[in-house]
């Protein structure tokens, strides 16, 4: 049978319309999504290989310069034990010439040596060579503020001392090595310093700050950890591969990073991922075929199925069921009478009686149409039953068409009531009520919708069920009601001043143990110097005009006191609306609920 826009089973059927004609989009949306998923973690696996690669490459950098310049350091700085071990035996034998002998000696074996200067008694009394570092003569440790804190820890140790990089007396810049001696009694007799040149000292170990694939620096640990002894600060910012160098009395953190930086994404990477974008929007196009085709081939069988039943059994039931939905229609009217009554006798419940209003008036289609066919169904079966009356084939094939079709529009219409008053009537059982219960949030709101549509309609707004999770709660779905009818009532009155057309949608998510709903318009919106005062008593911008400023004031206390949870609000002007309600899954008991 063909249906037209007036059709009253076309609001029922456009739903699952809609279901079926995402259904292909969504399956197709999954499965591109699923390919990306496992694109982008191969892509960041490849990220991590990279990264480790360039990783291993600076750490042998790294322990390269570390073994080199340890190497050139232990070199030189051996050779002061001997000359330490010379002094002790002999302190107090010690003459120019045999000093300047041994100086001589221990000064052509080293490499990087500077000078090798010997302080008896802290002051420097022979220094090899002199010539150029004469200005070190005579000169008294504990006087010199730069020197004596490494002399005073070299004797308070007991043993060598490197500090430095630190500017020389003679110029230039150098590592001391200071190394105490004591007599054969263990008496302090002086300090020999040996300087190694630190621009020598860089050139043998091939120490480079910025090279064309690294950047390189050294600082001191037990030093200023802002300022490095070699390279630029920068390297020990950026995540640098480490190597401790261990000296006498101290030690060196020696830092590298690429030159260039850490690994970034490469062209290959990016191949990688348009790779399985196209990959991902193939599978997404095939699964959406799929689907499609699949969907098609059922709908084409439910047809085949309808078409392949009998004429006779389809009478009967639907004269069966004709009987049984006029004995329901009775039924469910007289409830809606008895219910309008005692809503209107109930004067906290006055608010309701409009949407019996519009209950009613929606109701006089299906009944009507209802009645109709019912009449049409009568005739016609008069007219078979009538004795004596011989009728052709083509009459009574036209006829059994007819009261197919009467049948079928009692049942939709009647199915159509049925909705409608099984909605309103758990909506005015919840609002009559503040009892507690365990309820389901996605039919509570639903049945609240088909409720207040018609009224609604009225004034030109329709409104629209997002997204809502399949949860339970534990709480009081009558003081629920009255706040999302509150809010719906205040979205007529303000954000659509002049009437429709616009919208009202209601989408609601889940999260812990709580349940987050929205109440959305797309109106005027509100001043932001009013949205603070909203939810004060008696404040409204339609006084005089019928507004009190009692109805958001009464869902601001309904929401933080009977349900337990918080309510917000969110506008632009000109843009639209949204109160944001946040509830337990669990109410707080109210002191009157039973134990």
């Amino acid at each position: 049978m063909n249906r037209t826009p007036s059709d009253p089973e076309m609001p029922s059927e456009r739903p699952r319309l809609r279901d079926r004609a995402a259904w292909p989009w969504i399956t197709a949306l999954v499965q591109a999504i699923a390919v990306i998923s496992v694109g982008e973690a191969g892509v960041r696996l490849e990220l991590a290989r990279q990264g480790e690669e360039q990783r291993a490459l600076v750490t042998a950098h790294v322990a390269g310069t570390r073994a080199r310049l340890e190497s050139e350091l232990n070199s030189t700085l051996y050779l002061s034990s001997g000359l330490v071990a010379f002094a002790s035996s002999r302190a107090s034998q010690l003459e120019e010439s045999n000093v300047k002998d041994l100086l001589s000696t221990l000064y052509k074996t080293g490499r990087n040596v500077r000078n090798i200067v010997v302080a008896p008694g802290n002051r420097v009394k022979w220094v090899y060579p002199l010539q150029g570092n004469e200005r070190v003569l005579g000169l008294y440790y504990p006087d010199n503020p730069q020197q004596w804190p490494g002399v005073k820890r070299a004797m308070e140790r007991r043993h060598t001392i490197v500090v430095g990089p630190v500017n020389l007396v003679q110029g230039g810049r150098g590592l001391i090595a200071r190394t105490p001696v004591f007599d054969t009694h263990g008496e302090y007799w002086g300090v020999v310093s040996l300087v190694v040149d630190w621009d020598a000292l860089q050139q043998t170990a091939n120490l480079q700050a910025r090279t064309s694939q690294y950047r390189l620096a050294i600082r001191d640990v037990e030093g200023d950890r802002g300022t490095p002894i070699f390279g630029e600060s920068a390297v020990f910012a950026e995540r640098p591969v480490t190597a401790r160098l261990d000296l006498p009395g101290g030690s060196w953190t020696i830092g590298a990073v690429p030159a260039d930086g850490w690994v970034a994404p490469s062209s290959r990477i990016h191949a990688l991922r348009l790779l399985y974008i196209a990959v991902a929007a193939l599978i997404g196009t095939l699964a959406f075929r799929l689907v499609t085709e699949t969907q098609r081939r059922q709908a084409a069988l439910r047809d085949l199925a309808r078409l392949n039943s009998e004429l006779e059994s389809r009478i009967d039931a639907r004269t069966r069921e004709l009987r049984n939905a006029n004995d329901e229609l009775a039924r469910l009217v007289e409830t809606l009478r008895r219910t309008q009554g005692e809503l209107v006798r109930s004067e906290k419940l006055s608010a309701l009686g409009a949407l019996v209003a519009g209950i009613a008036h929606e109701l006089n289609t299906p009944v009507g149409n209802s009645l109709l066919a019912a009449s049409t169904l009568a005739d016609k079966l008069r007219t078979l039953l009538r004795p004596g009356v011989a009728l052709r084939r083509s009459e009574w094939e036209e006829s059994l068409a007819q009261m197919h079709e009467a049948s079928d529009i009692i049942t939709r219409s009647l199915s159509r009531a049925g909705e409608l008053i099984s909605s309103f009537k758990q909506v005015a059982a919840d609002r009559t009520s503040a009892q507690r219960r365990r309820f389901a949030l996605q039919p509570t709101l639903h049945d609240l919708a088909v409720t207040m549509q018609p009224s609604l309609r009225h004034a030109g707004l329709t409104i629209e069920e997002g997204s809502i999770p399949e949860v339970e709660l534990d709480s009081y779905p009558g003081p629920l009601d009255q706040v999302m009818m509150n809010l719906i009532q205040n979205v007529v009155q303000h954000a659509y001043p002049e009437g429709g057309p616009g919208r009202i949608r209601i989408s609601a998510t889940a999260a812990g143990g709580e349940v987050t709903l929205e109440i959305a318009d797309f109106g005027v919106g509100i001043p932001a110097a009013d949205l603070p005062r909203i939810f004060d008593p008696f404040f409204t911008t339609r006084l005089g005009q019928g507004g009190t400023g009692l109805g958001l004031h009464i869902v601001h206390n309904i929401v933080t006191g009977t349900l337990g949870g918080k309510i917000d609000v969110q506008s632009e002007l000109g843009v639209g609306t949204r109160f944001i309600i946040c509830l337990p899954l669990h109410a707080p008991r109210l002191p009157e609920d039973p134990a």
